[in-house]
């Protein structure tokens, strides 16, 4: 097979186990995960592992029970002196190339080298390890569990950097009204505890990534739709990616429950699997940019937002 049906392979086949797994009600697993295990990277190149290959390192670490979220190329593991355990497999993970380099002749008549888009992308893939695979590698130094008070510390840092204004009412409803550019919450003291309140806020906040200012999705879809259960599905995986990203507690609980959506995840994937890769990308950018703007307010929080509460609001739902 080429790198094009190897890719094609290994995606059908991880699309396949998230089906089976959505047919038992959960995308991913039943069990409370540590965050860390959620955010793999190769501590060799220091890169993290995102969108489409982040879903299939996770589904790996949810089959095979790792509790490492380091994963490594068979040529760094040479490198640095370590061996692959009798029997291990990789994990396929798959890179796409948009561009290459060529030569050109300046108007001085001096050769020079720039990028160029390609007219249609290259795919091809490489292996990789967990460190649980691995002879003698040493063992994961674990981060310490965040207190609930450090957890809501960090949701109102969020809150504070987010772009589009968030307010806290007394009504039952959480979500992001794309026309207004608002995100609506109920009052924190309807969330049963500190880390649903938190993952309500950001499952919200990835939804106003879609606003046509920012990464401009079509996030203003008839509730029931196939293309709302997209959207639900973005804001799922990005929500998580967040909480991973931010070492956040993966027990919290989203206002509204997901369950709702996975007939409608189901017949998606089915009808494409390709479907769960595009989610993943549109995820990976929206935790990305959500992060960046964490960030920044880190640096200089008087500039941030501050949540604001009111009375009663008449807005149309991105839920």
């Amino acid at each position: 097979m080429n790198a094009y049906e190897i890719v094609m392979e290994s995606r059908q086949k991880l699309v396949e186990q998230v089906i089976s797994n959505m047919k038992k009600g959960y995308i991913f697993t039943e069990k409370k995960w540590d965050a860390q295990v959620l955010a793999p990277h190769n501590p060799v190149s220091h890169v993290s592992y995102k969108g489409g290959n982040r879903i299939r390192l996770i589904q790996q670490v949810v089959e095979k029970g790792y509790q490492d979220p380091r994963w490594m190329t068979r040529r760094h593991l040479q490198e640095q002196g370590y061996y692959i355990k009798k029997g291990e497999k990789q994990t396929i993970c798959e890179k796409w190339i948009f561009t290459k380099k060529e030569k050109y002749m300046d108007e001085d008549e001096q050769e020079k080298v720039r990028e160029v888009e390609l007219e249609k992308p290259m795919v091809s893939y490489f292996g990789v390890f967990n460190a649980e695979q691995i002879k003698d590698f040493p063992p994961l130094v674990q981060l310490e569990d965040q207190e609930l008070s450090e957890t809501m510390k960090i949701g109102m840092d969020c809150i504070c950097s987010s772009e589009c204004r968030i307010i806290e009412c007394a009504q039952p409803e959480a979500y992001y009204a794309p026309g207004l550019d608002k995100i609506v919450l109920p009052l924190r003291q309807m969330f049963k505890d500190e880390e649903s309140y938190v993952a309500t806020v950001l499952h919200e906040m990835v939804h106003s990534t879609g606003h046509h200012s920012r990464l401009n999705r079509n996030i203003e879809n008839p509730f029931g739709s196939i293309e709302y259960a997209k959207e639900e599905l973005r804001a799922e995986l990005g929500s998580m990616f967040l909480k991973a990203d931010l070492g956040i507690s993966m027990q919290g609980e989203h206002f509204q429950d997901h369950s709702n959506y996975l007939k409608s995840w189901i017949s998606v994937l089915e009808d494409d699997y390709n479907e769960l890769f595009r989610a993943a990308s549109d995820a990976e950018r929206a935790s990305i940019r959500i992060m960046d703007c964490y960030q920044e307010y880190k640096k200089s929080p008087e500039i941030g937002r501050k949540p604001q509460n009111i009375k009663d609001v008449t807005l149309t739902p991105v839920k």
